[in-house]
């Protein structure tokens, strides 16, 4: 049975059961599957059932649904090529997202219709602006890790670090970055403003990074204390922001900031505008 899937659906991922930490990707067998004496396997179609308790082996079809295709297509027109394996980081994501979304609110109910454009693509359009392969980078307020992991997965060599406060969220960060077996990325469960009284993270970024979580008045202190010399803050906005860089122009030198730069992002897949403020110590 499973060599006939395999045949007819070519795209079969099939990942071994190993110890939580190393799940999912460490063994990936993309030859033909072959059923051995007391194997036991189970393929999962439709919405993905990550369960390992009842398989010894656990198959994961990368039969790409029409939006997982879609984001592959719109991302390299952001100049981004996602692999197979990627690709399929974002299906589990966004089905994991889903699931937890019906129990908790992660997402709004409206946004949750969109994923892959509202948040997956809407996070990849700052991309561009992460020059260095292995920054490390800030995610201030991410949520359910928005911007922060998609950039993660499209670009692995980053080192992330998501600051949010939720207790619920938090769960799920770091119940995707495990299941996603994403290295080199860590949850800070906090507030800003108890982060900042200590030194523990002053000038420890090369990166802050924010999508519609605070005012631009409110990342430019924190700006200046999680970035180095020469850090940068990417703060993901709506198309309206003249009232919020009115109120940080008076301000800006006080933070020693070098440059303020505002980027329109006008993508084709998806009609509302976006702005990218970029903000350079």
């Amino acid at each position: 049975m499973i060599t006939n899937l395999y045949r007819d659906h070519p795209f079969l991922l099939c990942v071994l059961r190993v110890p939580r930490q190393r799940r999912i990707w460490n063994n990936i067998i993309t030859q033909p599957l072959i059923r051995k004496k007391d194997t036991r396997a189970e393929c999962f179609w439709g919405e993905v059932n990550l369960s390992f308790a009842a398989a010894e082996v656990f198959c994961y079809s990368l039969i790409m649904n029409q939006e997982i295709l879609s984001l592959s297509k719109n991302a390299r027109y952001l100049g981004i090529e996602l692999n197979e394996q990627q690709m399929a980081q974002f299906d589990i994501y966004k089905n994991e997202l889903l699931q937890w979304n019906a129990k908790t609110n992660l997402i709004s109910e409206n946004s949750s219709q969109e994923i892959i454009t509202r948040h997956f693509l809407d996070s990849l359009t700052a991309l561009q602006f992460i020059q260095k392969p292995n920054a490390r980078i800030i995610d201030v307020g991410c949520g359910a890790g928005f911007p922060g992991l998609p950039l993660k997965i499209a670009l692995p060599t980053l080192e992330l670090y998501l600051l949010e406060t939720n207790r619920k969220k938090v769960s799920f960060l770091k119940h995707i970055i495990r299941l996603l077996n994403l290295s080199a990325t860590f949850v800070l469960h906090d507030r800003v403003e108890n982060i900042i009284k200590t030194d523990t993270w002053k000038k420890k970024f090369d990166v802050l990074i924010s999508r519609a979580a605070f005012k631009l008045s409110e990342l430019l202190p924190q700006g200046e204390y999680f970035l180095d010399l020469g850090g940068k803050l990417i703060a993901l906005k709506g198309p309206n922001v003249d009232e919020e860089l009115a109120q940080c122009s008076s301000v800006k030198n006080q933070y020693k900031i070098s440059q303020f730069i505002q980027h329109d992002i006008n993508i084709p897949f998806w009609e509302a505008r976006r702005k990218i403020i970029i903000v350079k110590k």
